[in-house]
């Protein structure tokens, strides 16, 4: 059956069979639940494998610094944009993701690596944990419409510190302009923090392209 199918149709098809991934991760320091990057892996992993899929992933590092910690310590940073290619060995499809990743030593370049991925394979399967989230609550807002969760506001924060560093301005002046219609970032609505998350990651993409042209 597989092999009649297009790799959209096979896509489409490894979408529907992923359905929600729960929250299985905590983060203690600013308390709250996420779904681990094991967790979406594994379930992607065994959605592609049933219709004969295979991503293939490349990444570019696009910006990289040190930065001293309260403690007197060094924290590195690592911005990467992430290519991923899509294929059942006759189509191919292209995406792509950023991500950034932070740790006092090597581990920066790897984690920035992993959120690409985990934060691309999300966006490709629409995988969501269809839980009601605490922040949806809003007398202000659309009705039926939820606000931006958790993993949304952390995504764009990674977006806005990418976007910082290859345009060399502070990540709060690009955060602003970005934000200016609205106010507030907590006042995005879990679809407009999607289309701003994809208007932010194209203007990434952009500037990646010209630096490859001038290169």
């Amino acid at each position: 059956m597989n092999e009649k199918l297009n790799l959209m149709q096979k896509l489409n098809e490894a979408a529907k069979s992923i359905g929600a991934v729960h929250k299985d991760g905590k983060n203690s320091f600013q308390n709250y639940e996420f779904q681990s990057e094991g967790s979406i892996k594994a379930a992607v992993e065994q959605a592609i494998q049933g219709v004969g899929i295979r991503i293939i992933p490349n990444y570019q590092v696009i910006n990289q610094y040190d930065k001293e910690s309260k403690r007197g310590g060094s924290n590195h940073f690592v911005d990467v944009m992430g290519t991923f290619l899509i294929t059942d060995g006759a189509e191919t499809e292209t995406g792509s993701m950023p991500g950034s990743g932070q740790d006092s030593g090597e581990k920066a370049m790897a984690k920035a690596c992993t959120s690409a991925q985990k934060y691309f394979y999300k966006q490709l399967f629409n995988i969501t944990d269809k839980e009601e989230d605490p922040d949806t609550t809003d007398s202000n807002a659309t009705v039926g419409e939820p606000l931006i969760n958790n993993e949304q506001r952390d995504q764009l924060d990674r977006l806005f510190e990418s976007l910082a560093g290859v345009t060399n301005k502070n990540k709060e002046f690009v955060a602003k302009a970005y934000l200016k219609k609205v106010g507030s970032i907590d006042k995005l609505t879990h679809s407009s923090a999607n289309t701003l998350i994809e208007m932010v990651t194209n203007k990434l993409n952009s500037y990646v392209d010209k630096e490859e042209q001038s290169a």
